[in-house]
C-alpha cells in the first residue's frame, strides 16, 4: 500500500512539473515580444500588485505562483479523473472539458480576484474578453494542461484499477 501512495504523489509531482512547464512555454509564446521575466513579474503582480514590476526577486515569486497554480489544477483534476470518466468516457473529450474548466476558473475567479494591474490588451475581467483571445486561451490550456492531465490520469488510474482488481481475484 505505501508503494501505491508514493507512486501517486510522484505521478502528481511529475504531472505538475510537466503542465507548469508546458503552460509557461505557451505563455511566453502568447506574450511575445515580452520576455519571460516580464511574464513572471505579471504573474507575481497577482499577489503583490505593481510592486512586482520594480522589485528584483519578484521573478522567483512569479515562477513559484505559476507552478503552484498549475500544480493545484493538475492535482485536483488528476484525483477527480475517475469521477469525470464515469460521466464522459473519452479521455480526449475530457482534456477539453478540463481545459474549459481551467479557463473558466482562471478567467472568472483567479484573474479578477488578483492584484494584477490593468494592462492594455490583457483583460482582467471576463466582460472585457475578446472572443478570439478566449478561444486561443481555452485551446492552449486544453493542450498544455487538459491533455497531459487526462492522458496521464487515464493511464495511472487504469493501471491501478487493474492491479487492484487482480489483487482480489480468487483462483480456482
Amino acid at each position: 500500500m505505501p508503494q501505491k501512495k508514493n507512486n501517486l504523489l510522484l505521478t502528481i509531482l511529475w504531472l505538475s512539473l510537466l503542465t507548469g512547464t508546458l503552460d509557461g512555454i505557451l505563455s511566453f509564446i502568447f506574450s511575445y515580444p515580452a520576455n519571460p521575466e516580464q511574464s513572471y513579474r505579471y504573474i507575481a503582480s497577482g499577489l503583490f500588485g505593481t510592486t512586482a514590476f520594480t522589485t528584483n526577486y519578484m521573478v522567483f515569486w512569479g515562477v513559484l505562483l505559476h507552478y503552484m497554480i498549475a500544480s493545484i489544477f493538475s492535482a485536483v483534476f488528476f484525483l477527480l479523473y475517475p469521477n469525470f470518466k464515469r460521466v464522459i468516457n473519452n479521455k480526449y473529450i475530457l482534456a477539453f472539458v478540463f481545459g474549459l474548466i481551467i479557463w473558466i476558473v482562471s478567467t472568472c475567479a483567479i484573474l479578477p480576484l488578483s492584484n494584477v494591474p490593468d494592462i492594455k490588451g490583457v483583460p482582467k475581467y471576463p466582460s472585457h474578453l475578446n472572443l478570439v483571445a478566449a478561444i486561443i486561451s481555452f485551446i492552449g490550456l486544453s493542450l498544455c494542461l487538459g491533455f497531459p492531465i487526462s492522458l496521464i490520469a487515464n493511464k495511472y488510474h487504469r493501471k491501478n484499477t487493474c492491479a487492484t482488481s487482480q489483487d482480489f481475484n480468487v483462483s480456482n
